[in-house]
């Protein structure tokens, strides 16, 4: 398993995108994964900028905290001034179990796209006033809207859930979730967005069980 952590940790920098319409589009979970409970989650986020990779991995690590799971972004574990791809397998391991993770989440981009779209064109009606005699009135002329292209981008994010904890899974990820982003506009709000939903299709799907009243 630590060996497609790694790659997934030290692979080539993504750009993290997001919309404010995210939904997981497609998920998948391992064969005999039941889901169970997680004691303390590691949240990574491969990031083009560091403040990106902040703001991406503390909206997940703070939904993931509002429905009582104990959750960290990676920054104390793989700090910033670090050249990850230095780093062994077993150094990443050993970094992981020393926090005390028994899970990892872990976001990137897995491709992007754009199309030229379309938009205007159309035809609407405006009011116009005009003199008869000692009367005004009014009436309408049908105007054409100028017809224009601009660019639509659509990104697609992939979270993949490692148990690092379970021996019979740990060779393997439980669970992966993508997502298809379309035109996305402010970072922060559209990584809370995203961290919504993904988070409740963890928690409704069971990958991830609740402690009940939240007590450990």
């Amino acid at each position: 398993m630590m060996k497609k952590v790694k790659l997934l940790l030290l692979g080539v920098t993504m750009i993290v995108a997001w919309s404010c319409s995210t939904t997981m589009n497609y998920t998948w979970t391992n064969e005999g994964y039941q889901g169970r409970k997680y004691d303390k989650i590691l949240v990574v986020v491969e990031a083009k900028t560091p403040q990106g990779r902040i703001n991406s991995e503390s909206a997940i690590v703070d939904r993931l905290q509002a429905e009582g799971i104990t959750a960290s972004n990676s920054i104390q574990v793989f700090p910033f001034n670090e050249n990850n791809h230095e780093l062994t397998e077993e150094e990443i391991e050993n970094r992981i179990q020393s926090g005390g993770y028994d899970g990892v989440l872990i976001t990137s981009l897995v491709d992007a796209s754009s199309r030229d779209v379309r938009e205007g064109g159309g035809t609407y009606m405006q009011p116009v006033s005009y003199r008869y005699g000692r009367y005004i009135r009014t009436g309408y002329v049908h105007l054409q809207e100028p017809e224009y292209y601009r660019q639509e981008k659509t990104y697609v994010m992939e979270t993949r859930f490692f148990d690092v904890a379970e021996k019979a899974t740990k060779e393997s990820v439980v669970w992966s979730g993508q997502s298809e982003l379309t035109d996305p506009s402010s970072v922060d709000s559209a990584a809370k967005s995203y961290s919504k939903k993904l988070v409740k299709t963890l928690l409704d799907s069971g990958i991830i069980k609740l402690y009940m009243f939240n007590n450990k």
